[in-house]
């Protein structure tokens, strides 16, 4: 039995701000772009958020000799994140934004940061490996671009709201614990986390991304398990997921 992921949402109030062109100059707009493996300056509220678009920058600059093409893609992507997630798209004031980004979003955005340094070394120091880490760059600099896509259509940083549901045969099977884990970059493993709810239906908004998700159910001394299945979940208002269930 195929498994399916539906999609469900409408055209956003603010889509009409969006078409920017990539030209803009974040600095001109108020964010102080620090270069050289320095900090983007931001107020408390939004510091996490720019410490880790900051270590974005960081590692975009540091692979511009070794792999070129992806250091310039990542840096862009980043560069209009970063205007997005910290000033917003439909703010034509140039003031930072008053709410800051979901912690999720941001947990999620720093992990990205993080193995984005590391595999930068990795590219810059072990000439065997390069195209493997060459790889996960890419990714890296993917997902960048799907947070920034979603950031344009859809507003600043948001989460989207995952539904899932767990079918026996086509009908409802409750008790499930659905788990999901973010896969957008290839050849890094992610934390498994879970639904706060059992199925189902059970739901849970996550950042804009590619996520594998699969349920389990303990039945007497046995832990059933589906197949994981993978799910984009961007540019969309809810993403509804049927899990076949055995």
């Amino acid at each position: 039995m195929p498994m399916t992921c539906l999609f469900d949402g409408r055209p956003h109030p603010i889509r009409h701000w969006c078409r920017v062109t990539s030209s803009v100059l974040v600095g001109v707009l108020g964010i102080h772009l620090a270069s050289h493996a320095q900090r983007i300056a931001a107020p408390p509220r939004l510091e996490p958020t720019a410490n880790a678009l900051s270590d974005l920058q960081k590692c975009g600059e540091s692979i511009a000799r070794n792999a070129p093409a992806i250091s310039s893609k990542l840096l862009e992507a980043q560069k209009l994140l970063t205007r997005g997630l910290l000033i917003g798209w439909n703010n034509p004031s140039g003031e930072f934004a008053a709410v800051p980004t979901p912690k999720e979003y941001v947990a999620e955005l720093a992990q990205e940061a993080e193995w984005c340094l590391k595999v930068a070394k990795v590219l810059n120091t072990e000439p065997a490996k390069r195209t493997a880490a060459g790889n996960v760059l890419v990714g890296i600099t993917n997902d960048l671009v799907i947070k920034l896509d979603d950031c344009r259509e859809w507003g600043m940083g948001r989460l989207v709201t995952v539904v899932a549901n767990t079918l026996r045969n086509g009908q409802p099977d409750p008790g499930w614990t659905v788990i999901y884990k973010w896969v957008s970059v290839s050849g890094l493993d992610s934390t498994e986390l879970s639904f706060p709810q059992i199925s189902t239906p059970t739901s849970k908004a996550v950042p804009p991304g590619i996520y594998s998700i699969y349920a389990t159910k303990q039945v007497g001394g046995t832990l059933k398990r589906t197949e994981p299945k993978t799910i984009s979940a961007f540019q969309k208002d809810k993403v509804q997921c049927e899990i076949p269930v055995p």
